[in-house]
């Protein structure tokens, strides 16, 4: 196909035959509609299509044809192509032009045809003159190329065509050179065409990539065509605000003042499409330019970009080419120079008010900032430091150099911004959506290699940039000192427009809206979270790479083949990197890919070093680590390491033993485990208001399994961003309940938007997460709600070596805090109750234990507060029902004894220690033993018995005995028991015999904490006589007594199994039945004689009890007995020297009044019935007699005791 217009149809009503140039796929289209009376022709030269004829001594048009430009070639024309010339045939006899006018006419749309409206912006009406055979313009073409921006081709204009370069031209004299103009608000705007000397001239293609657009060459003046109001260059973004609002952001490519004061420049203008909007995804992708500006002398502009270092960048234009203004200029693809745009919707109609003109950048420029030309260059992508693009900067003497590559029709609309906070009560609040969409344009931008180095991208988190060593330092000697360097990680940068990102500058950002704030949030959550996506989704080759000598290396560590320096290839030793904070990176140095990541170092319980991180991240992880503004919040475990094993995730603080058991637990409506790290502005508690604000959610914060596409993700999202909210706002409510609250430190954490770190939350505890001097609390602990509320890292101190490697020089520093509070104790804080309340425990025998609260805080790797409670539930106290407990002179709502636990530091050694210090008064079921006190209990974690097996924990319980006040049949006081509350006493004081040294031993197996048994020990139960209380007229006042031991006994022993006789007594007693406690004790009966011992002629006395009598009985469950020395037990012999033997008969013990003592007197006695000796077995002596031994009691209790025998012969 030549530089023709080839014949295509004719219309079967009106007679007009349609032509069409030569056509490329992507480009627009041009016809050429002839009325026509007879053959058509096949074809109509270019030159032909715009010449005159005389005939009849006037010129007119050889065919007065009209010129159509369209976005594209018509279907219709394959099928139906009379139809399409009939269809704008009539369009064109609607518009009733004069008798011999033609038409330049531009189609807004093809298939179906769309005509343009109003008539005068999209066409341009000419005529041949009658006289000259010259063709001129009979109409103003008002081109709106914006609101307020036009493009003008006045009447009076000369046409012709240019068949040598296939497009028709328009020529004014430089006289009336305002006949080809633009206009900015009505006014000229420092765009003027250049003119030949003679004429200004502007062509319209036929063919190629600019068909359809007004060409011209012209000088542009910045000061009036950049200035305010005007068309400054720069990159304009558009967000939806909360409700039907949006917020725009403008960022100046350059400072107008700056530049220079002309620039000459390629232009083309197409009406069509004078935003650039509606070319074909491959055009755009091409570089291809419909309506801008290229300038054409390669003078360096001043930008608004800047380096790494904070030095200007200057911008060359490249690729513009100048034309003799009698030429149609070239506008080359990917040119560098200026494009029109619009903030508007697009497709935007230039029509509309809202369709206000501005200018971005297109095509490729030449970057340099000071330093010497082809040298490396970094380029800063936004207002963080620690995201930059790597190139060589710019060389005109080079033939190749990098190029800055600015793609139009790029994305430039925020659909959600600012991020409103998620809600539960909207579940699709918390839906990810893309930060950027198509509904509005700018430009964005990439770099192409030109030079010999490959242009990169680097990110790094916020406040955590890489160091390692200088390039062939090799470590350098111990004894050296070792500055490490900056060494960020970089991807080498896809090539093509294509991959293009968002680019903008800041330096040109003047006045307070938007504020910084809102700037710097736009740029971390919109524009570098979209330019980090787009580079490495881009750069699958170099992540592919990576995952592969991750691979490698990996299955050398798991061989054993490699050592702790070896790279993934076996050969070049592994670089290592360290941040600031102690993180510590082993690095491929031929893929660049992290082979291991260690966030930190503790102790384990052998004291060796455990680090904490990930081994053979996967790529998916280190392209998320390789973000600016990180924040990662991970619930789905698949995408950090090959395997399980692979991730170092546990810790110790203090003992206590942590771990980040990332995806336990998580589900669409429940999470735990939940770890983020923050390397990012803005706080914490700003950025888990919205998942769109964190790094790769579809990657890392949906449950494992969970389609990012599915309607089940935003449910995810939402429920994954209230259950954070909802943590911090009950951190941040226990705080403003109590300034004390160790929540205090977290709360501060979450709302200092400088705090950048690793944090794991809600992580899961268990019975082995507790020091070993905690160990046996785990009996007591709900396994599914004991979890550490948070644990993370501050810093770690680092240390390099001379063979090139860097490790952690001491522990890090770590912080944490443990907060487990059982339900119903929560409750009663929150009713006001004292913590030293009991609650109601479930208790299946005698015993139970719960832990009521455990808080622990940790603080630069150690506990800096320690608070909690353990409760000993209390149902059967020496096997006699509970039945209520008193403490502090107030019923209790549970049966049981709350500790008070706390934490010492002795030397370096971690003690815990739980004590109740405040009595507790039990009352029993018993009206032998109404009451027992706790004055003091003691809990100690004993550590584990039976080979590991087995884990024992014992309470120590110093304490009291309140025994009954008892009666005699009569009623008159027999007080045998004598410790304890007067009788008649109302609430039970906690006076009695005290005791310390009772025992309550707790048992577990260590694989099952929950099957616990309790076990009483008595039998280093001792008495402690001066802080207790016995009654006036007691028994052991009265007699003497001393006290001497405790008995438990079992329920098949009886008291004769212990030597005791049974000592009568005139009060109500029952049997002992099941097992029996007895307190002894001595009673002196002064000495036997040279043929006893040389010890006291003592005995002991048993006041022993069982459960068997209730409170509201009258008879007791009681057995007085005596143990008589030198007697067998349970006989009533008592031997001396085996020669002699004394038998007694009965015993009984009373209270009888002094005989005539006023007032009245009282003392206790011990009657021995019926004694006799035996002399060498021969019978009881005397034979016919009765001797009663009495053994009595001072009545002024003063403890000396009395006695006489009686002699009673059976005759008298």
């Amino acid at each position: 196909m030549g530089a023709d217009f080839t014949f295509i149809a004719t219309g079967t009503s009106s007679g007009y035959a349609l032509y069409e140039a030569p056509w490329q796929a992507g480009t627009q289209w041009t016809g050429y509609l002839v009325p026509l009376t007879g053959a058509p022709p096949a074809d109509i030269s270019y030159a032909d299509s715009l010449s005159a004829v005389k005939k009849s001594g006037a010129w007119q048009a050889l065919y007065p044809g009209f010129y159509l430009f369209a976005p594209t070639r018509p279907l219709a024309l394959d099928n139906d192509p009379a139809g399409v010339a009939d269809a704008i045939a009539a369009y064109l006899k609607s518009q009733k032009l004069q008798a011999g006018s033609q038409a330049v006419l531009w189609l807004k749309g093809v298939d179906p045809l769309v005509y343009p409206a109003p008539f005068s912006k999209y066409a341009i009406i000419f005529s041949c003159d009658a006289f000259s055979g010259n063709f001129q313009t009979n109409s103003n073409l008002n081109a709106a190329l914006g609101a307020n921006f036009t493009f003008n081709i006045l009447a009076n204009t000369g046409v012709s065509v240019d068949a040598g370069n296939g497009c028709l031209r328009f020529t004014v004299p430089v006289s009336s050179a305002q006949g080809i103009r633009f206009l900015y608000n009505a006014r000229d705007c420092g765009i003027s065409l250049l003119s030949d000397g003679s004429f200004v001239s502007t062509f319209i293609p036929f063919a190629g990539a600019n068909t359809g657009c007004c060409l011209f060459s012209a000088t542009l003046q910045p000061a009036a065509a950049f200035g305010t109001p005007g068309l400054l260059p720069g990159f304009q973004y558009t967000a939806s605000t909360a409700g039907s609002g949006t917020q725009a952001f403008f960022y100046p490519a350059f400072v107008t003042a700056e530049l220079p004061a002309s620039l000459t420049c390629a232009g083309s203008v197409d009406i069509l499409d004078p935003f650039n909007q509606l070319m074909p995804a491959q055009a755009v992708t091409d570089g291809v330019l419909r309506t801008g500006f290229i300038p054409t002398d390669g003078t360096a502009l001043p930008s608004c970009w800047r380096t790494a270092e904070g030095t200007p960048a200057t911008l060359t234009p490249l690729g513009g080419t100048a034309a003799k203004p009698s030429q149609p200029p070239a506008i080359p693809l990917q040119a560098g120079g200026f494009a029109l745009t619009t903030s508007g919707t697009v497709p935007s109609d230039p029509t509309l008010q809202s369709s206000v003109a501005s200018l971005t950048l297109t095509g490729r420029f030449g970057v340099a900032a000071g330093q010497g030309a082809g040298q490396p260059l970094h380029l800063l992508c936004g207002i963080f430091g620690s995201e930059k693009l790597t190139l060589t900067a710019y060389d005109r003497t080079a033939a190749s150099n990098d190029a800055l590559l600015f793609r139009l029709a790029s994305p430039a609309y925020a659909p959600v911004f600012p991020f409103t906070t998620v809600t539960l009560n909207a579940p699709a609040s918390g839906s990810v959506v893309p930060p950027l969409t198509g509904s509005r344009y700018t430009a964005w931008a990439t770099v192409l290699q030109g030079g010999a180095a490959s242009p990169t991208y680097s990110a790094e988190p916020a406040g955590s940039p890489m160091f390692g060593f200088p390039a062939g330092s090799g470590g350098g000697a111990d004894n050296d000192a070792i500055i490490l360097e900056s060494q960020p990680p970089s991807l080498p940068l896809p090539q093509g427009s294509s991959h293009a990102f968002p680019l903008v500058p800041y330096a040109g950002l003047t006045g307070a809206t938007p504020t910084g704030a809102t700037l710097a949030s736009f740029e971390s959550s919109i524009l570098a979270a979209t330019r980090k996506q787009t580079v490495s989704s881009g750069a699958q080759t170099t992540w592919t790479a990576r995952g592969e000598a991750g691979n490698r290396a990996r299955q050398l560590r798991l061989s054993r083949q490699a050592g702790p320096a070896e790279a993934a290839g076996g050969g070049e030793p592994t670089q290592y990197r360290a941040t600031p904070q102690g993180l510590i990176a082993t690095v491929d140095p031929g893929s660049g890919a992290y082979l291991t990541l260690t966030l930190g170092q503790t102790p384990d319980s052998q004291g060796n070093a455990q680090p904490f991180g990930f081994l053979s991240p996967t790529p998916v992880l280190q392209d998320a680590l390789q973000t600016n503004q990180l924040f990662l919040v991970i619930v789905n475990p698949d995408n950090l390491v090959p395997a399980a094993d692979d991730f170092l995730n546990r810790l110790d603080i203090a003992g206590w033993r942590m771990a980040a058991k990332v995806g336990k637990g998580v589900s669409a409506t429940a999470y735990a485990n939940v770890m983020v790290m923050k390397y990012c502005d803005g706080s914490f508690k700003s950025r888990i208001t919205n998942p769109n604000q964190w790094t790769a959610p579809a990657d890392f914060s949906l449950p494992s399994g969970t389609d990012p596409a599915s309607p089940l993700a935003t449910t995810c999202y939402t429920g994954l961003s209230s259950w954070l909210q909802t943590l911090v706002k009950q951190a941040e409510a226990a705080l403003a309940a109590n300034p004390q609250s160790p929540y205090a430190n977290f709360v501060q954490l979450v709302n200092d938007p400088d705090w950048n770190g690793a944090l794991v939350l809600q992580a899961d505890l268990d019975a082995g997460s507790l020091p070993d001097g905690l160990a046996g609390i785990a009996a007591g602990i709900d396994m599914t709600s004991f979890t550490a509320h948070h644990f993370g890292f501050t810093a770690s101190r680092l240390s390099s070596s001379s063979d090139g490697t860097i490790s952690f020089a001491c522990n890090s520093s770590t912080f944490g805090l443990v907060d487990y509070t059982d339900s119903t104790f929560a409750a009663n804080l929150a009713l006001g109750l004292s913590p030293d309340t009991p609650i109601a425990l479930p208790i299946a025998v005698n015993y139970a234990f719960r832990v009521l609260q455990l808080q622990t805080l940790f603080e630069n790797a150690a506990i800096s507060t320690f608070k909690s409670y353990l409760e000993l539930g209390v149902g059967n106290l020496f096997s006699t029902p509970v039945l209520s407990t008193i403490f502090n002179g107030s019923r209790m709502p549970g049966n049981g004894v709350v500790l008070d636990g706390s934490y010492v530091d002795q030397n370096g050694v971690g003690i815990y220690i739980f004590v109740q210090a405040v009595p507790t008064i039990f009352q029993l079921d018993s009206n032998v033993l109404p009451s027992v006190a706790f004055n003091r209990v003691q809990f100690n974690c004993l550590g584990t018995t039976d080979n590991g097996t087995t884990v024992l924990n014992r309470f120590f319980i110093w304490g009291s005995f309140n025994f009954a006040a008892l009666t005699d049949k009569d009623g008159a006081p027999l007080d045998l028991l004598s410790f304890g509350d007067s009788a008649g006493a109302g609430s039970p004081s906690g006076a009695g015999l005290s005791f310390s040294s009772l025992l309550i031993d707790m048992r577990y197996p260590a694989a099952t904490p929950n099957a616990v048994t309790f076990a009483e020990g008595t039998q280093n139960l001792s008495y402690d006589l001066g802080n207790s209380v016995y009654r006036p007229g007691s028994l052991f006042g009265g007699f003497g007594l001393q006290l001497s031991g405790f008995i438990a006994a079992g329920v098949n022993e009886r008291p004769a199994d212990y030597g005791f006789l049974t000592v009568t007594a005139p009060v109500d007693l029952s049997p002992l039945r099941g097992p029996w406690y007895g307190v002894t004790y001595h009673v002196t009966m002064g000495g036997p004689g040279a043929l006893a011992s040389a010890a006291g002629f003592n005995s002991t006395l048993l006041l022993g009890w069982s459960p068997a009598s209730g409170a509201g009985e009258d008879a007791h469950s009681l057995f007085v007995g005596l143990s008589l020395p030198g007697a067998a037990p349970g006989a009533k012999l008592i031997s001396l020297q085996g020669v002699f033997k004394l038998s007694v008969d009965t015993l009984a013990l009373s209270r009888q009044q002094v005989p005539d003592s006023d007032p009245a007197s009282y003392y206790y006695c011990l009657k021995l019935g019926n004694i006799g000796l035996k002399i060498l077995g021969i019978a009881k002596l005397p034979p016919d007699a009765t001797i009663n031994f009495f053994l009595f009691g001072d009545p002024g209790s003063t403890g000396s005791l009395g006695w006489y025998a009686a002699y009673i012969a059976k005759d008298a």
